[in-house]
């Protein structure tokens, strides 16, 4: 039986694990190859057959929170008519609670990361909120920015919460603002 493909996965998350605890400590720059290696108990040789570098891994890291995240979007909440939360939520609670630690600090930290973002949720504004047909394209413009940094600083600010509400109060919350009169269970389409 060959494990070689579970082994370089438990290899890979031990790294990024290590260089994970490592960044919450300090900024990327002040980070070693060496602090991750020995934090995840492998030499160098095998971070380097994962990683060029440090800020490879970190990209790396970053690449797979938004392609799951994309995933979402692109393969389950765009193909609806309707924007239901209730049907999404065990999609949503999956990803929140999988990059709980993540979010936040990805967010404060790396302005790119949150343009990124930013792109994979603008077709759900585009589709789901925004009117389409009413607005000049800069009023349009405008609207994405708004709803999209207003949600991000949202999700932020949620993840942060020490005592956090639970994620279906969130969503109710956020759903009553962006689409009065909705419920949680449908945003309506426009």
């Amino acid at each position: 039986m060959n494990r070689q493909p579970q082994v370089t996965e438990q290899t890979r998350a031990h790294l990024m694990q290590a260089f994970w605890e490592l960044y919450l400590e300090k900024p990327i720059d002040k980070i070693t190859i060496r602090e991750i290696t020995d934090r995840a108990g492998y030499n160098r040789a095998t971070f380097y057959l994962h990683y060029r570098d440090v800020y490879d891994l970190f990209e790396q890291l970053e690449n797979g929170i938004l392609t799951q995240i994309g995933k979402l979007v692109n393969d389950r909440l765009l193909t609806e008519e309707t924007l239901d939360f209730s049907n999404h939520m065990g999609f949503i609670v999956q990803l929140a609670e999988r990059f709980n630690g993540f979010m936040p600090r990805l967010l404060a930290s790396d302005p790119s990361f949150a343009a990124r973002l930013k792109a994979i949720i603008t077709p759900l504004l585009d589709h789901f909120i925004i009117p389409a047909g009413t607005l000049t394209p800069d009023e349009q413009d405008i609207l994405r920015e708004f709803y999209a940094s207003g949600l991000l600083s949202a999700i932020t600010a949620w993840m942060s919460l020490r005592e956090r509400m639970p994620i279906d109060q969130f969503v109710a919350l956020i759903v009553r603002t962006l689409a009065p009169g909705a419920d949680s269970g449908d945003a309506p389409a426009q």
